[in-house]
């Protein structure tokens, strides 16, 4: 007798359907992937977008109150978010006031939210110096999005007002 080893019609349609399955299975794992990676690049955008719009800048000029025995006693400036940027809450922006023989001295200020186009006014007060001729550095962090920093060193003959 002879032995013929050879696919069978039945045989070839089995192997056929196991690849068709295995191809399949395959298949979704990868746009499963796919789709995976979509969704948090989209969440990294918007994460991105989010911080990018959510600064606050100042606008104007900072002006100071001074006192002869301890120089810079208060520090009042203006700040804003910019059209199209994301709302912020006041509670929720911290101010970093150093000087230079100082320690540094953080701050938050109101409990209302600022709108993008919105200004308002911020009073820092008991500060302490410097006096005149010397720098100071005010950093002022929201929660989301960059700091802006501020540095500026007082003319020798200023005793209040505008600091340029």
């Amino acid at each position: 007798m002879k032995k013929e080893a050879a696919f069978t019609g039945l045989e070839a349609a089995i192997v056929l359907i196991a690849f068709v399955v295995v191809a399949a299975v395959f298949s979704y794992v990868m746009l499963g992937a796919g789709f995976f990676a979509t969704q948090k690049s989209q969440e990294v955008t918007y994460s991105g977008v989010k911080q990018a719009t959510s600064n606050v800048v100042l606008d104007g000029q900072l002006y100071g109150t001074y006192s002869a025995g301890t120089g810079l006693t208060e520090l009042t400036f203006y700040i804003r978010v910019p059209e199209g940027g994301e709302s912020v809450q006041l509670a929720d922006i911290d101010y970093l006031y150093t000087k230079v023989d100082g320690d540094p001295a953080s701050k938050t200020y109101g409990s209302t939210s600022l709108h993008a186009g919105q200004t308002t006014k911020i009073v820092l007060s008991s500060l302490g110096g410097p006096s005149a001729g010397s720098r100071f550095t005010l950093e002022i962090k929201p929660s989301v999005g960059a700091s802006t920093l501020v540095q500026r060193t007082l003319a020798s003959g200023w005793t209040g007002g505008v600091i340029i």
